[in-house]
């Protein structure tokens, strides 16, 4: 029943292609014409034109038909590649179309689904499903369509020149369809598997490579390396009986059927030479047993191929489990004032169960600076997850300048809005490529943003320098300086930062703040601090505690109050006197 939906959709998306696939049909029914053709010549010299009193004359009509049944398979030839080069082409621009469809479709789920499907997954639908329908379009529409049409060509040639000899081939069709039905369900069950195993390896792949020092700092090396052995000698057990199955049961199953074939044909031949009772001839013998053997090789082809194509479908369930997912529901409004007053109403989010976020109110004003401290988990970075809408909160409305953020487009709100993260994400791509992220700012204002941030550094090593994959080649604090220009470039009315001094050494945070309190300037700003001493001139500060706000003022009232605040300042202070 999937596999059916599946050939449903896979038809919308071959229908576009249907001029090319017209044009591939035409050219293979052209070529089957002439494969038709090109024993009957033959037949026609055995028949008519080799025997015992043979003439200067009747060698020249034999060299005639020989030329012609030479350029009878030169054109078989040139169609078969035509036509192959064009199901090709269609299938290339299929696969394109559901890659690309698979791709936008990723971009619209909501964050949360990220946490639940590892990258790896992902990655291996969008790039190795849809390659494997990109076979499965080539193989359909260039070996078995193609070869399909061969067969229906070749038995009804042999019906109409020969009907008894066609009619007795009939008895070995039960046994093809038997073939075809059980390695079709076979395969179609090895190949899932492999599919999903597949999966799990990419997943765990990405994960080793991103966790690396991890894996070697702990010596785990052997641990991964059991687990990955296992799962991938899975894959091999399967690859294995698929390669019996495809061995056993394909290709030898239906070379039997072939040699019953080629008997059928002879025992036809034998009792009318014998009895008399039709004609019989060498040339429509050899033209009988020629189309006999082609049709039983191309009905191995269609077999095999369409093992491939059940393969292929497995993927196919893949990528439409993802196109089906729901994307993130588009919200019909447009922001009309960022620059409005900020306020959390009696918000209340949890991300499964439990609640993280627990009737949170706080009012942040226009151009001002809010701060918000508090150990691992209090819900610190989830109050900027639901900020930027990647989450929506369980009770209670987020609204700016009076505008509930639950019913505004998405782009429309982080359009002005800018983020700093506690980790840089970097692109394998030039310093100036990594603050512009493609748009049109020129290299004066990539250097003056680099500038105000204090990254003259970065600007001495030359603005198109390559940053490897992830900052590898930059220290820390370059990286997090890169973020910080990135976000300044924008000049965003909203600057979020969620710990972004944290990773960073005491000098370059220095460097750092100077640019924090430029950015800050003229723009409302929330800051996740870790390191308070960073936050002391904030005009307001939240401390968080198991999700709730027990303490709210700014640096200096907090340390009057002498609370929970005034304690984790007074640590830091002491923990940084003591390392000195």
């Amino acid at each position: 029943m999937k596999n059916r939906r599946s050939y449903q959709r896979l038809k919308k998306y071959a229908y576009v292609e249907r001029f090319s696939l017209f044009k591939g049909f035409i050219f293979s029914l052209t070529r089957t014409i002439l494969e038709i053709l090109g024993p009957m010549v033959i037949a026609y010299i055995l028949n008519n034109l080799i025997g015992k009193s043979m003439t200067i004359s009747s060698l020249k009509k034999i060299g005639i038909a020989l030329i012609i049944y030479f350029f009878i398979y030169l054109a078989i030839s040139f169609l078969l590649n035509t036509a192959r080069i064009a199901f090709e082409k269609s299938a290339n621009r299929i696969a394109l179309m559901i890659q690309k469809d698979v791709y936008n479709k990723v971009q619209t789920f909501p964050i949360y689904y990220f946490d639940n499907i590892p990258s790896g997954k992902i990655s291996s639908r969008i790039t190795n499903d849809a390659n494997k329908l990109k076979t499965m379009f080539q193989l359909l529409l260039s070996d078995i369509l193609t070869s399909a049409i061969l067969v229906i060509g070749l038995y009804a040639t042999i019906f109409f020149t020969n009907k008894i000899a066609a009619i007795m081939l009939l008895i070995l069709f039960p046994i093809v369809l038997i073939i075809f039905k059980t390695y079709l369900d076979k395969t179609y069950s090895f190949t899932s598997q492999i599919k999903r195993y597949t999966a799990d390896v990419n997943a765990n792949i990405n994960e080793y490579i991103q966790n690396m020092e991890i894996i070697q700092a702990f010596n785990q090396e052997e641990n991964i390396n059991k687990k990955f052995d296992k799962t991938n000698k899975k894959i091999y057990d399967i690859n294995m009986k698929l390669s019996k199955l495809r061995s056993y049961s394909g290709y030898r199953a239906m070379d039997i059927v072939n040699y019953l074939a080629t008997v059928v044909v002879i025992i036809y031949f034998a009792v009318g030479s014998i009895t008399g009772k039709y004609a019989v001839s060498v040339g429509s013998l050899y033209m009988v047993i020629d189309y006999t053997s082609k049709l039983f090789n191309n009905m191995t082809t269609i077999i095999m191929r369409f093992g491939d194509v059940e393969d292929a479908l497995s993927s196919a369930d893949h990528i439409f489990d993802i196109l089906d997912m729901n994307s993130m529901e588009k919200l019909p409004d447009m922001l009309s004032d960022i620059e409005g007053d900020i306020e959390f109403k009696d918000v209340s989010f949890a991300y499964k169960d439990e609640d993280v976020l627990k009737n949170i109110n706080f009012l942040v004003k226009k151009n001002k600076s809010q701060a918000f401290v508090g150990q691992t988990g209090s819900g610190k970075s989830t109050i900027i997850n639901l900020l930027l809408n990647f989450y929506s909160p369980r009770k209670g409305i987020i609204s700016i300048g009076g505008q509930d953020i639950a019913k505004v487009d998405r782009d429309s709100l982080r359009e002005d809005m800018a983020v700093v993260l506690q980790d840089a994400f970097l692109f394998k791509a030039t310093i100036k490529d990594n603050i512009s992220l493609g748009e049109e700012f020129s290299d004066e204002q990539i250097i003056n943003s680099l500038e105000a941030v204090g990254g003259q550094k970065l600007i001495e090593k030359g603005i198109d320098s390559l940053v490897l994959e992830n900052g590898s080649n930059l220290s820390q604090g370059e990286k997090q300086l890169i973020s910080f220009a990135r976000a300044y470039i924008r000049n965003p009315k909203v600057l979020i930062l969620d710990e972004a001094t944290s990773n960073i050494d005491t000098e370059t945070e220095k460097i750092i703040q100077q640019g924090i309190n430029k950015l800050k300037e003229d723009r409302t700003t929330f800051i996740i601090a870790h390191r308070l001493s960073t936050i002391k001139d904030v005009d307001n500060i939240i401390v968080l505690s198991n999700g709730e706000i027990i303490e709210q003022g700014n640096h200096q009232e907090l340390m009057k109050l002498g609370g929970y605040y005034k304690k984790m300042y007074d640590k830091q202070i002491k923990d940084l006197n003591d390392n000195q």
